[in-house]
């Protein structure tokens, strides 16, 4: 007996986010080479024709598979900072939502990244994103420490590639969260407090 019920069409930004997700569980599992239109499709219970619909092709999927994780990160870094005033709950929020993210999708983003052709996707979304978290943690720096906000900004910069290096750190040899978080909060903040403080 045939079925009676008709195939639900999904709206289109979801099936968008189902492909995207196909997409990036295939690439954490995987590996990038293991991405196929053909096989998304399937995957995803579509055509592969499907799938060019929404992306031309396959760099441009994986391209904008990048930007979404990227600002997956940049949104829950904003919700941890909210409404925090204390300067060093502020940097251990934003480290532990950063080495969260890291541990639950970095095995994807370096994979992505590491993909010439995809990772010039995240190029200026990158350096925006990056500008408005030195200018962020400048203010908040400057305020903290005393520091003039030129060389609050210098410090935020320098201090930001500490957290990435302990985000590679931490897809290398999947270390403690909680005990890289601190060696973090406490580096920074050692780092922080050496630096002379206007008129000092």
């Amino acid at each position: 007996m045939a079925s009676t019920t008709a195939r639900r069409r999904l709206d289109p930004l979801v099936r968008r986010d189902l492909i995207l997700d196909v997409a990036a569980r295939t690439v954490a599992e995987e590996g990038v080479s293991a991405v196929s239109m053909e096989r998304l499709g399937r995957d995803a219970g579509i055509s592969k024709a499907l799938v060019y619909n929404y992306f031309p092709n396959r760099n441009a999927l994986l391209s904008e598979l990048l930007v979404r994780e990227y600002q997956g990160f940049q949104r829950e870094a904003r919700q941890a900072k909210q409404g925090i005033e204390d300067f060093p709950t502020l940097v251990r929020v934003t480290t532990r939502a950063y080495l969260r993210h890291v541990a639950e999708r970095g095995v994807l983003i370096q994979r992505l990244m590491n993909e010439p052709a995809v990772s010039s996707a995240i190029r200026s979304v990158d350096e925006e994103g990056r500008q408005l978290t030195v200018a962020f943690f400048a203010n908040e720096i400057a305020k903290y420490q005393g520091l003039s906000l030129k060389e609050a900004a210098m410090a935020a910069d320098l201090l930001m590639g500490l957290t990435g290096a302990a985000g590679d750190y931490l897809c290398r040899t999947g270390a403690d969260i909680q005990e890289l978080e601190n060696v973090v909060v406490e580096m920074i903040m050692a780092a922080l407090a050496r630096l002379p403080v206007k008129g000092g």
